[in-house]
């Protein structure tokens, strides 16, 4: 039987994802391995995808001499009132950014704010995508599970090339809810055919990881001081 296929283009909107198209994947297919017949959802930021490359550091760190935006001024009127609704896909970044880069005089467009964030906030954790591909190898299913907007989870699949690594993406503007909410485990365990128990979250943040544990998954908090293979094998042991 097929995987599920959870990343489609949307059509007449090149530019978004969305989750689609998805088909029942049994977990007791008699292909998977013992302790493999398990859906692993996987956090982007802070586990695959680590800030700035080369330092780590905040895409954001120095974007006011980069951009002429002021920081604090980005917070106040850009992710204070509307990133919320926009990693919701409630708003469009595009659009919300047309709004907001008058009033923080910059003369940037949208397109020049979205390749500077998006290409300053990349740099991948090689060992663990290596991972991945062990983990899947043997039979593992893989889905990123992440608070993102459209056109980030798009420049994660395709020009980051994550989508080489996983079976696909569950994010926030797709489903209309956020992790930490309850909501966001129900409806990824719903598209991704395996039943709740049988899902595995690596997250960095502790609140989504408890939040996963409420509704049946297991969850280890990503510290990187373990591999994501060692994390898997405590599940087999």
């Amino acid at each position: 039987m097929s995987k599920s296929t959870i990343f489609p283009m949307v059509a007449g909107n090149p530019s978004a994802l969305s989750i689609i198209s998805v088909t029942g994947y049994q977990t007791g297919e008699d292909t998977k391995e013992d302790g493999m017949k398990r859906c692993l959802m996987l956090d982007v930021d802070g586990v695959v995808v680590n800030g700035r490359p080369g330092d780590r550091q905040s895409w954001a760190v120095e974007i006011e001499r980069d951009l002429g935006i002021d920081p604090l001024l980005l917070e106040h009127h850009f992710f204070r009132p509307h990133w919320p609704d926009v990693v919701a896909g409630r708003k469009q970044l595009v659009e919300v950014l047309n709004d907001c880069l008058p009033v923080l005089r910059s003369p940037v467009t949208a397109q020049d704010f979205i390749n500077y964030w998006f290409t300053r906030d990349s740099d991948i954790d090689a060992d663990v995508l290596a991972a991945c591909d062990t983990l899947r190898a043997r039979g593992m299913t893989i889905y990123l599970a992440t608070n993102q907007e459209h056109l980030r989870a798009q420049y994660l699949m395709k020009t980051l090339g994550l989508g080489d690594h996983v079976d696909g993406i569950v994010y926030s503007a797709a489903l209309g809810v956020k992790k930490p909410d309850s909501a966001f485990f129900e409806k990824a365990a719903r598209l991704s055919g395996f039943a709740p128990a049988d899902h595995v979250l690596v997250d960095d943040q502790m609140k989504n990881v408890e939040a996963a544990r409420q509704v049946g998954w297991a969850a280890f908090a990503w510290t990187g001081e373990e591999s994501l293979k060692a994390l898997m094998e405590k599940l087999e042991g």
